[in-house]
């Protein structure tokens, strides 16, 4: 597996090789016109996170795990892969409705409401799992209200 270093120097030469600069990139991921120089130029943040990789690997057309030294291929506790497809709808979903509610979270509650709902959701379908994705966030807003 590739370090951080490598990786960011392979996102660099990909972006260039598609006829592309960091400014296009960036917005593309819906990020600042700055953010992937920053990462490449300045290791900033240090890894890139869940959607705006997801959305850079689309975007370059390649497997996501060539975007991280981590490993992405991590197993569901009944030993099945994780479903990529799944996964993308429940964050992309969450990603919107707290945007739209400008509602912010630490990334540590983040990871737990995507790895809570991703687990209520990932035997069905992609469009049955984004309805349901949204009836857990409700539930989720009007429980951290409560406390």
């Amino acid at each position: 597996m590739e370090n951080m270093e490598e990786i960011r120097k392979k996102i660099s030469r990909l972006i260039i090789e598609r006829g592309l600069n960091y400014a296009q990139v960036s917005l593309a991921i819906g990020k600042n016109v700055a953010y992937i120089q920053q990462f490449i130029k300045n290791g900033s943040p240090r890894r890139l996170g869940e959607v705006e990789r997801h959305k850079l690997a689309e975007i370059l057309h390649v497997d996501e795990q060539e975007l991280t030294d981590l490993s992405l291929n991590t197993a569901t506790s009944a030993g099945a892969s994780v479903n990529s497809e799944i996964l993308g709808t429940v964050i992309e979903n969450i990603e919107e409705w707290l945007t739209n509610r400008n509602v912010v979270l630490s990334p540590h509650d983040k990871a737990e409401l995507i790895k809570l709902i991703y687990m209520k959701v990932c035997n069905d379908t992609a469009n049955v799992a984004a309805g349901k994705v949204k009836d857990f966030i409700e539930v989720y807003n009007e429980l951290r209200k409560a406390n």
